[in-house]
């Protein structure tokens, strides 16, 4: 593989075995990929020295989502199964946010758990990353490794307290348009290659295995925690919508097992003339049971979106009403116990570029009910693939999720929850500038979470418990 590769799967071996860095910065050195940026300094030795002594106390796999021991994943849609749902409780309407100044328009935020706080990796919109670490001290930069990406590419974080990176390998040998993923089961990483292969390799970079799986360019691959991965395929051009950064579109859903060797389990094929519009599915556990739905928004042009429901044996166990209308767009987001009472319900953000309406859908026998709605507010920007514009979690700690959406103009964020009666905004938060990354947001080892966003004035927003513990 090239030297790039080489590098980042000998940091990536590191991060698997739990090992320390050869140095006490986050990489191998000689790093050939220089500081972040000539603008942005790198730590002080006394700094990189008092890194790499401590030694954090191992989060609670109740609260953080590891994918093995003390190892973390920052996920643009925070969760390795697409549920766009954070753990852990927060305050963030009495935190005032870390406002730090960038050198250009941030595109993608991701975060894990470091130390007592967070670490941070900001792509900006011409592909240079920039790292930083947030504790109650305050925030400061720190290098990370690569420091740049192809631009629009959104990155994935891999940490374990001590060593962390991005994960990412050469455009010619995997889709710039996504990321790759590590499978903790076999520590081997999964990508799509240029012609649309789920390809394996293992932590010293030799292939392991090659699916012709015929996936989505841009594609998203999904993680269970069998290690099962969940991607969408068959690309298309017949339903030219164009609305989420080119004009195709997936006709099928490919399931694969990953052990003991890579093989396609399951292969759900969309009927008729409809197209699975998206990047991935949500798949999560929509009825309780404790096996994981798989749900996705199904388009036309005679009737536009609707969303399906379907087993992981093919089966359409649900669906929501259509739209009604061609080349109209509703986007799934995330399954979490919303109802007023804990029921387990779906949100989605219907027509977000025309008025959008956050609707939120109980699963009743056959059907997808929407049992409370809320018009005014957005999750996607028109001809992107940031699709990660929301997050469901505990933002305000009173114990219930809320569903967190910029408004139309995005300039505000709002928390909306459901109550009995329905849906309502119960808080708000005013952005210095309008969002222009996806929401993100971790879960921290003392049980709160930090949330951040990346705004056209050239700023991070950081909301974080200022110390230790949940106010």
């Amino acid at each position: 593989m090239m030297c790039r590769s080489k590098l980042w799967l000998c940091l990536l071996a590191m991060i698997l075995a739990g090992c320390s860095a050869p140095t006490a910065t986050p990489y191998p050195t000689p790093n050939p990929f220089g500081t972040c940026t000539p603008d942005w300094p790198a730590k002080t030795a006394a700094v990189q020295t008092a890194q790499a002594e401590e030694t954090p106390t191992p989060p609670d796999s109740t609260i953080l989502e590891a994918i093995t021991p003390q190892v973390y994943t920052g996920y643009t849609h925070l969760r390795a199964n697409g549920n766009r749902l954070v753990a852990g409780r927060g305050n963030l309407l009495e935190w005032t946010p870390l406002e730090i100044p960038l050198p250009g328009p941030a595109s993608w935020v991701v975060a894990i758990p470091w130390g007592s706080g967070s670490l941070w990796a900001v792509t900006l919109s011409d592909g240079q990353v920039l790292g930083f670490t947030v504790d109650a001290s305050g925030w400061q930069p720190t290098p990370i490794t690569p420091n740049t990406l192809e631009a629009g590419q959104p990155p994935l974080l891999l940490g374990n307290g001590e060593t962390f990176g991005l994960l990412t390998l050469p455009a010619d040998q995997s889709s710039p348009i996504t990321h790759p993923i590590v499978i903790p089961e076999t520590h081997q990483t999964a990508f799509i290659d240029p012609q649309g292969n789920l390809d394996f390799v293992d932590s010293a970079g030799s292939p392991t295995g090659v699916l012709g799986v015929n996936a989505l360019p841009d594609a998203r691959i999904l993680l269970d925690e069998n290690g099962r991965l969940l991607l969408l395929a068959d690309p298309t051009t017949d339903y030219a919508h164009g609305i989420l950064g080119d004009e195709i579109e997936a006709r099928s859903i490919v399931l694969i097992d990953s052990q003991p060797h890579p093989k396609i389990s399951n292969r759900i094929a969309i009927v008729g003339d409809l197209v699975f519009e998206g990047l991935a599915p949500l798949w999560a556990d929509l009825n309780g049971d404790g096996r994981s739905e798989i749900i996705v928004t199904a388009s036309n042009a005679t009737q536009g979106a609707q969303i399906l429901v379907f087993d992981e044996n093919g089966e359409q166990i649900a669906a929501g009403h259509a739209i009604g209308q061609g080349y109209r767009w509703r986007h799934q987001i995330a399954v979490a116990p919303f109802g007023p009472n804990g029921e387990l319900e779906l949100v989605e953000v219907l027509t977000p570029h025309l008025g959008g309406i956050v609707n939120f859908y109980q699963l009743r026998d056959d059907r997808l009910d929407v049992v409370a709605q809320l018009p005014g507010y957005t999750s996607h920007v028109i001809g992107t693939r940031n699709l990660d514009m929301a997050a469901a979690g505990d933002f305000d700690g009173d114990g219930q999720p809320e569903i967190l959406l910029p408004s139309q103009d995005l300039q505000t964020l709002a928390g909306i929850h459901r109550t009995i009666s329905g849906a309502e905004v119960a808080w708000s938060l005013p952005l210095s500038g309008r969002l222009t990354t996806n929401i993100g947001a971790v879960s921290l080892a003392d049980g709160s979470l930090a949330m951040g966003v990346g705004l056209e004035n050239d700023i991070l927003s950081i909301w974080q418990a200022p110390l230790s513990g949940v106010p």
